[in-house]
């Protein structure tokens, strides 16, 4: 289909002047505002490295990006006959119009009557996906160094009328390749590590800074942590304004005993990996072929990550201190931002940190401190975290595909009044660990505000005879609410011997009262919730846990009694990794949260089989580095 020249000048003129719209990485699909007939159509799209899991405006040259776009035409235009069209321009080479079989055809801006087509006519939905560009390798095709700023448009029945279009770009650039030698705020060391130079980052104490600016870390070096590694000012900072710490796809940071990695309320961290390429962050004993792990039982060789955030608390000042001296965190009284950026991880490995220095100090594999909802965690793989694999203090984040494995305390822990969602998430139990969730509001006072209640769905929880004799599937404790659907509760935990805390325990009165209003079963409120799940007969029958309120009937097994379609029996798990469903598992019938975090999906538990395994390739295989 062919246009009139005035009725396209709005895009030629967009696509002349290569309007700027993103400016940094983005954690969602960015929007761009709709111009035309229908103001309240909506476009988005952006320029992905891995899938969609994180969307960037820099992409490295060795990168393969694909380039995705979604159009939600105006509800009066579902149904009828619509035309999409898509115009790229690259500067220094040209403009350009997408038509079928993904050819592009130069377009002449003085005469889009003969030269700007339609790529696709059809029936309109109420969402289209839309590919722009499918594995685009800049280094390849000698495009680095360009940037590329793309308009979508449509129209329906033919009707140059009903044109709407973009009226800013998608825009992306690809990075030339990356120098050689060590880059900014890192030096250089006579070593290597897998091969490549390793660049020192050297530590900071409490209260100064390693990192102060924006920094880049690109994956032809491996970076040592030589210490406590602080990035930002600590100031209350504007999500635009904010540092930021970029880690390129297949980089690998490694740290001694003393280490860790800080990200505080002023900054942000993108660390964005692909499936092929995750971003490796483990000990400097954990070079290829090095016999000085032991992948099944090694832990606390260095500290772990650290967000700080300035989402809410419920603590009294809304401000605490970090342990392991990671400094402060939380927007207290005055500052708090619920949508708070700490930056985007994505494809990254996080294996042996963590560190226990007494019972009430203590460093997690991923410690998220008052983070914000605008923070991106998607594919994120812990293993053998001392202390807690992932644990968030308050805040408002929200993750998907987590992968936790041989943790030596909890997989997820929770306090401080976190309030965010979970979706596929594994937590298997190897030789040590705890519990697969162990949860708080808040261990000094229980009753705090915003109470604890996290939405989860997807679950796998898989126990080990080889974990702790307390270890459980959960422990709910004071206070906390949960709202988990389509969970499933495998393998054999101690706790199916007798232990006192059994299978799933609920503790502290605060716990039980606040998830009822009468006090009893039939009062339940909705807060404490675990539907469409499927646990072990060994589970059901050790489930722990009692309110202390006289006459009440509230205890764990009448709680899981009154679950909504959650019933104990086989739980056949399988697959190369243990944690696929098997048909006794995919029979159970899902109940997906009313929320557009959550994917829309056909079956409970995390991985549904083994050919739709989403963990496959990027996961750190353990038993392989182990021999087994």
């Amino acid at each position: 289909m062919k246009f009139q020249p005035r009725k396209m000048s709005a895009i030629a003129l967009g696509v002349a002047m290569g309007v700027s719209a993103m400016a940094t990485q983005a954690a969602e699909q960015p929007t761009f505002p709709a111009v035309g007939l229908k103001p309240n159509t909506v476009f988005s799209g952006g320029a992905t490295i891995n899938g969609g899991a994180s969307y960037l405006t820099e992409i490295p040259a060795a990168d393969a990006v694909d380039v995705i776009a979604t159009i939600k035409p105006d509800a009066s235009d579902v149904g009828k006959t619509g035309g999409l069209i898509i115009a790229m321009d690259v500067p220094g080479i040209g403009v350009f119009s997408r038509v079928s079989g993904g050819i592009w055809l130069p377009v002449d801006l003085n005469d889009l009557e003969n030269t700007l087509f339609t790529y696709k006519t059809k029936t309109l939905e109420a969402e289209e996906k839309v590919s722009i560009l499918e594995g685009l390798v800049g280094e390849d095709t000698n495009l680095t160094g360009l940037t590329f700023s793309i308009f979508l448009a449509y129209l329906t029945d033919n009707n140059l009328q009903t044109l709407t279009f973009t009226g800013e770009p998608i825009q992306f650039s690809i990075s030339e390749p990356p120098a050689a030698g060590c880059p900014a705020n890192t030096t250089s060391s006579p070593v290597q590590f897998n091969g490549k130079p390793v660049c020192v980052i050297a530590g900071a104490s409490l209260g100064t800074s390693s990192i102060n600016e924006d920094t880049h870390l690109t994956a032809n070096n491996v970076y040592f942590l030589d210490g406590a590694v602080r990035v930002g000012t600590q100031a209350f900072t504007a999500n635009e304004n904010k540092i930021t710490l970029t880690i390129d796809a297949g980089t690998t940071i490694v740290g001694n005993t003393e280490s860790f990695l800080l990200i505080d309320r002023s900054a942000r961290i993108m660390a964005n990996g692909t499936p092929e390429n995750p971003i490796i962050m483990t000990s400097e004993f954990d070079e290829e072929g090095s016999t000085e792990i032991d992948p099944i039982n090694d832990r606390a060789l260095w500290g772990g990550v650290i967000l700080n955030g300035q989402s809410r608390l419920n603590s009294t000042s809304g401000i605490e201190n970090g342990e392991g001296d990671t400094g402060e965190f939380g927007g207290g009284l005055d500052n708090v931002n619920l949508e708070d950026d700490s930056g985007s991880l994505t494809y990254l490995q996080i294996r042996y940190a963590g560190q226990i220095f007494n019972e009430t100090d203590e460093l997690n594999a991923l410690a998220l401190q008052a983070v914000g909802s605008k923070t991106n965690i998607d594919f994120v793989n812990i293993h053998n975290g001392a202390d807690d694999g992932i644990e968030f203090y308050g805040g408002t984040p929200n993750a998907k595909h987590l992968v936790v494995t041989g943790v030596d305390d909890d997989a997820i822990d929770w306090t401080l009044g976190w309030s965010g969602k979970l979706q596929h998430v594994v937590a298997k139990m190897t030789t040590s660990g705890d519990n697969c969730i162990e949860a708080d509001t808040l261990d000094s006072n229980n009753v705090a505000q915003p109470r604890a209640i996290p939405t989860i769905s997807n679950f796998t929880c898989i126990g080990s005879l080889g974990q702790k004799g307390s270890g459980h599937a959960m422990e709910l404790k004071e206070g906390t609410g949960m709202r988990a659907y389509n969970m499933v509760v495998g393998g054999e935990f101690p706790s199916g011997t007798g232990s006192a805390e059994g299978c799933i325990l609920i503790r502290k009165q605060p716990t039980f009262d606040l998830s009822t209003g009468n006090g009893s079963i039939s009062g339940l409120n909705g807060t404490l919730v675990m539907e469409n799940s499927l646990i072990t007969p060994a589970c059901a029958a050790d489930l722990q846990g009692a309110s202390t309120a006289a006459g009440s009937d509230f205890t764990t097994t009448n709680w899981f009694a009154a679950q909504q379609n959650s019933s104990s029996g086989t739980v056949d798990l399988g697959g190369p990794s243990g944690w696929a469903n098997g048909w006794g598992i995919n029979a159970v019938e899902p109940n997906i949260p009313a929320d557009s975090f959550f994917d829309e999906v056909d079956y409970i538990g995390a991985v549904r089989d083994d050919t739709s395994d989403w963990t496959k390739g990027w996961v750190f295989d353990y038993e392989a580095a182990a021999g087994n």
